[in-house]
């Protein structure tokens, strides 16, 4: 028979024990119901980043910078890498964005302007000047995963192309023009820096003015600078005063030479941009880089993946659009204007190859044997004058 105090005690445990099992009840029930609502039997597994993806998000498009040494509204050489990066857009689309930034110093300053643009997601980058070489290859061998176009660069790598053009060709058509329309006999050119960018341009002008008249006459005044109106205008008037009669500039900008050349009264071959508004009596035609079409075809070959930049050197000459010339003004006589673009179409056909010998050089020597074809890569390097050229 049990005690008082020990029924008490065997009470207090029934009683506890019934209380434990209502509560695991209570707790399952609660559990049953959350799981049949949807509620969490477990912490819900965490999607890795980026493993969403929205089946109809548009692509990005492909981010295009491109940087210049001067001003993008200069009427030259900037100018032209800037409406030719246009071109490019209008031919692409919405496959790609383009941004042009100017005035970006040959320095540390080109470097940090890239890091920028790296930083802000940019997939190509074009630098339009040689100056800036040192800082794409360093940056390409950096980021390997940005792409660069590298204006007459030769260091190539995987991810950093280079490209020229084929200048020479359209300057050997304006030589035809100005070989045809100087009285004088006597050619005024305006350049920068004694160096074979330079020369080869105007040994091809040189060469088309004397295949229509062998005593046309070159005389070519350096000021040292890419763009310095103030010398470019003192160089002009003094080849007028040389009696020269057709003026050209191989500058970055050729615009004071047109104005010079109006205010003289002397004629003018364009070089970079259209100068017919700068010089509409003197201006008779000139040549034009055409940019886009390279920048286009290099970026459809980057957005397909076929591209490597040391598939070589991208360039090209009329055949390829690479390079043009502007409209004729009306005061050009007919056979004029025939001759200059019979010379084209034989550009295009092979027919006539710009520096295929026998050439001389303005010592008498000759530099291209008969027969021979200088290769772009050596026309490339050129540094030597052609016969006529004082």
């Amino acid at each position: 028979m049990r005690t008082p105090a020990l029924l008490a005690t065997g009470t207090k445990v029934r009683i506890a024990s019934k209380i434990r099992f209502a509560e695991v009840v209570l707790a399952s029930v609660v559990l049953l119901a959350c799981n049949s609502c949807g509620g969490p039997s477990a912490p819900p597994a965490r999607t890795p980043p980026g493993a969403e993806k929205d089946s109809n998000a548009t692509p990005k498009p492909f981010r295009v910078a491109l940087i210049t040494n001067g001003p993008l509204t200069d009427f030259g050489f900037n100018q032209a890498h800037k409406e030719s990066l246009d071109a490019a857009k209008e031919l692409l689309g919405d496959k790609i964005d383009v941004k042009s930034i100017g005035d970006v110093p040959e320095t540390g300053d080109a470097e940090r302007m890239m890091r920028r643009l790296i930083d802000d997601g940019t997939n190509l980058i074009i630098a339009a000047s040689f100056g800036y070489q040192d800082s794409t290859v360093k940056l390409a061998a950096e980021f390997p995963n940005v792409k660069f176009l590298q204006a007459w660069g030769f260091k190539p790598s995987a991810n950093l192309g280079t490209y020229s053009s084929k200048m020479y060709e359209a300057w050997y058509a304006m030589g035809i023009v100005a070989g045809k329309m100087s009285k004088t006999g006597k050619l005024g050119i305006v350049a920068a820096h004694p160096i074979p960018p330079m020369k080869w341009q105007i040994n091809a002008y040189v060469l088309g003015a004397r295949s229509v008249n062998p005593k046309i006459t070159a005389s070519v005044a350096f000021i040292n600078h890419w763009f310095d109106p103030g010398l470019a205008t003192d160089a002009a008037e003094s080849l007028v005063g040389q009696g020269c009669d057709v003026l050209c500039g191989v500058l970055d900008n050729s615009v004071a030479v047109a104005k010079t050349a109006e205010k003289r009264g002397v004629m003018l071959i364009g070089h970079n941009t259209d100068l017919s508004s700068f010089a509409p009596k003197a201006c008779l035609v000139g040549t034009r880089w055409l940019w886009g079409k390279l920048y286009a075809d290099s970026i459809q070959a980057m957005l397909q993946g076929t591209w490597k930049g040391t598939d070589g050197d991208i360039n090209g000459g009329f055949n390829r659009g690479y390079v043009g010339i502007t409209d004729f003004n009306p005061s050009v006589p007919a056979e004029v204007r025939q001759a200059a673009e019979n010379a084209i179409a034989k550009i295009k056909s092979g027919e006539i190859m710009v520096y295929r010998g026998p050439i001389k050089d303005n010592k008498g020597k000759i530099v291209v044997a008969k027969e021979q074809t200088l290769t772009h890569e050596k026309i490339m390097g050129m540094d030597w004058f052609v016969e006529g050229i004082r």
